[in-house]
């Protein structure tokens, strides 16, 4: 009977046992990561349209307008010379038809290309800097060597061209700014151009193509109920029309779900008409990826205690309401996938005041609050920020529906950490192999290009172009880049890759593979967002989380700091104000640290001494190993290199005589990540012997 029972138990634990591997596997089929197939081979040709004189930088505009004194303009600023507002109208719209265009005919191959950016001190602008790198032959970056340019001259050029490979028209409502994301929506599922309805280019648009749908007159003030439904109208026609969008596109599956444009909407169209001025990037260019990638575009407030400028006559807060009811409606399609967030909150337009650069007089809130708070939301739902978008000293995220196409970079492997003997012969280590106490190890962290949009715009060519400066090489630099970008900008990415020094080290930035808060998540989709970054981070030789964001999530939880350790085994940073205590410290086994929430700026000058202050603060008053990690943000590597210079010229001045008469020097070193985590990993061992 023994024997019987004693099988029998056998059987059953090898059937659970079984049914737990089924389990595991099943698990693990669910949250793989399937990376996006390779892309076609490049094309013959490719058309370029010059439309640099439809596109208003703003950052140089204000500066003109100020004599440099400010870096964006009030509303009621007049026109840039030589423009009426019946001009800025003109070319509005212009833009914005031709960048859902753009994402139509670009589908499945790359045709068109739109050239935002003038020639400055005769250097080509961004958008022909990388199409003359992807030029470049015998680089793996240079995809386009063998393709030709055709210069189209005139809008008719274009339509004559590609207006046979669209379906017609949409048109939008001038009276509902929000019909314009809408209509991108449709632009995308239906192959619509899109176009306002009582523009200047209609007429001259309907020479070459018809309309197929209009929004005009769609969502009107006092309705019942949603046009064609029987959902009760919101009481607002902007959020009428979203809902509209959200039951017609993104409930039945016709939309993207995992693509949601987060857009500003026909807001621009506004100022103009009432003779004001915009104050930023007008979220045209953006559309073109959207469109593309048939997805869901909206713009909304996240504020419950603030009526949008937008909507000031909508309940309060009905746009916060509207959001949550999109977010779960793209999850539940999306089947709990993650959901890439392509775009940014327009602050400078709307719900953000006016004391923080925002352009809402109305509202109380700070533009890091508002980034913090979508972030959050977005995080909750299983979405992660990649795009960006609007505006980057005055230039806008173009052409992502060409970027896409390039070959994805080769594979990287990780840079080797330090011996101890290259250690002990920089004088970091000391003959018995522990860690020197005459150094205070500084590490230099280059962000915020975790998103597109910066990446794209900021490091390569346009001021301050870090990536092209004289400085870089001659110091040691960690640079956070998102490797996920890789999706929509491949080309560049091999072209960071392939042009690194012996002083560029590249890091995981915020916070994995995709702009996220980890604690956001439920836990099947964090599995999923983990995966996706452990595939980037292998493929491309990440295994150092330089920035772990946690957003309004405060103080991060420990089983997902965990997480990062088993991605990024040489180190993690996170920021300080949402670290517990006690750090430095070992995180399960890894080295983790924190970086200050004050970031490098200003001067040189003043930088510098924000190094003391923090070498005050963290290491005298708090005790902690000298080990101090500083951000900046989009600043040259000439800034930073002089950073250091300054520490140097001011050592004398940073001599510190404590109460007990000792004199300290704390002789700042700037190492390179590898460096320092290899020295705090030893500090940290002998700390615990």
């Amino acid at each position: 009977m023994r024997k019987i029972f004693t099988s029998r138990l056998s059987v059953f634990l090898i059937f659970v046992g079984l049914i737990t591997l089924i389990g595991l596997a099943s698990l693990i089929y669910t949250i793989r990561y399937v990376p996006p197939p390779a892309p076609p081979p490049p094309p013959k040709q490719l058309y370029l349209f010059d439309v640099s004189d439809l596109h208003i930088n703003h950052y140089e505009f204000c500066h003109a307008l100020t004599n440099g004194e400010e870096n964006r303009c009030p509303a009621d600023s007049p026109p840039p010379e030589g423009k009426t507002f019946d001009d800025l109208v003109y070319e509005y719209d212009l833009l914005n038809a031709l960048t859902t265009m753009q994402g139509i005919v670009n589908r499945d191959q790359p045709r068109l290309y739109l050239n935002q950016d003038h020639v400055r001190d005769g250097q080509p602008g961004i958008d022909m800097f990388w199409l003359e790198m992807y030029q470049t032959k015998g680089q793996p970056y240079g995809w386009l060597a063998d393709t030709e340019i055709i210069e189209l001259k005139t809008v008719e050029e274009v339509l004559t061209q590609f207006a046979p490979l669209t379906k017609g028209m949409v048109l939008w409502d001038t009276d509902v700014p929000a019909t314009l994301n809408v209509a991108t929506t449709i632009a995308g599922v239906e192959d619509l151009v899109v176009v306002r309805h009582d523009s200047p280019i209609l007429p001259m648009f309907e020479n070459y193509m018809t309309v197929k749908k209009s929004l005009v007159g769609l969502f009107e003030p006092n309705a019942k109920t949603l046009p064609n439904s029987n959902t009760p109208s919101s009481g607002s026609t902007k959020i009428d029309a979203y809902l509209w969008a959200m039951e017609n596109y993104l409930d039945t599956g016709r939309a993207n779900p995992l693509l949601m444009g987060f857009l500003g909407d026909g807001w621009p169209i506004v100022r103009y008409l009432n003779q004001q001025m915009t104050r930023g990037g007008v979220y045209a260019f953006e559309r073109d990826y959207v469109v593309q990638e048939r997805g869901f575009t909206f713009d909304l407030s996240p504020w419950p205690d603030e009526v949008p400028i937008d909507d000031p006559t909508q309940p309060l807060g009905l746009d916060a309401e509207t959001l949550q009811q999109i977010a779960i409606s793209a999850k539940t399609q999306a089947n709990d996938q993650l959901i890439k967030i392509w775009g940014f909150h327009p602050w400078y337009e709307k719900y953000a005041g006016p004391d923080f650069d925002g352009g809402d007089p109305n509202s109380k809130k700070h533009p890091i609050m508002g980034e913090w708070v979508y972030l959050w939301f977005f995080s909750q739902h299983g979405g992660y920020m990649e795009g960006g978008g609007g505006d980057v000293n005055g230039l806008s995220m173009s052409n992502i529906s060409v970027h896409r196409f390039a070959p994805l970079p080769p594979p990287r492997s990780p840079r080797p950490s330090p011996t101890e003997a290259e250690l002990m012969a920089k004088g970091y280590l000391k003959a018995d192999g522990t860690v020197s106490k005459e150094h205070t190890f500084l590490m230099f962290y280059v962000g915020d290009y975790d998103i597109v949009h910066p990446a794209h715009t900021l490091l390569a060519n346009y001021p301050p172009a870090p990536w092209l400066d004289e400085k870089r090489g001659d110091i040691p630099l960690a640079w956070g880049l998102n490797p996920g970008m890789v999706e929509e900008i491949p080309g560049m990415m091999s072209y960071w890759y392939a042009t690194v020094t012996e002083n560029d080290f590249i890091v995981g930035t915020n916070s994995g593979a995709g702009y996220i808060n980890p604690d956001g998540p439920n836990k099947l989709t964090f599995l999923r967002w983990l995966w996706r970054t452990k595939y980037y981070y292998d493929q491309y030789g990440y295994d150092i989380s330089g920035f772990i964001i946690n957003g309004d999530g405060a103080h991060m939880s420990q089983r997902r700091l965990d997480a990062f350790s088993y991605i990024t085994p040489v180190g993690m940073l996170t920021i300080d104000i949402q670290t517990d205590d006690p750090w430095p410290r070992y995180q399960n086994g890894v080295p983790l640290s924190a970086i200050p929430i004050k970031a490098f700026g200003g001067t040189p000058d003043s930088s510098a001494h924000l190094v003391h202050e923090i070498y005050k603060r963290d290491i005298l008053e708090q005790n902690r190993p000298p080990f101090i990690v500083f951000r900046s943000t989009f600043l040259s590597t000439s800034f930073l290199w002089e950073v250091r210079e300054r520490l140097k010229i001011h050592e004398a001045e940073q001599i510190i005589t404590t109460e007990d008469g000792e004199i300290l020097q704390p002789n700042y070193t700037v190492v390179d990540p590898y460096t320092f985590f290899a020295l705090l990993d030893r500090r940290l061992a002998e700390a615990a012997d």
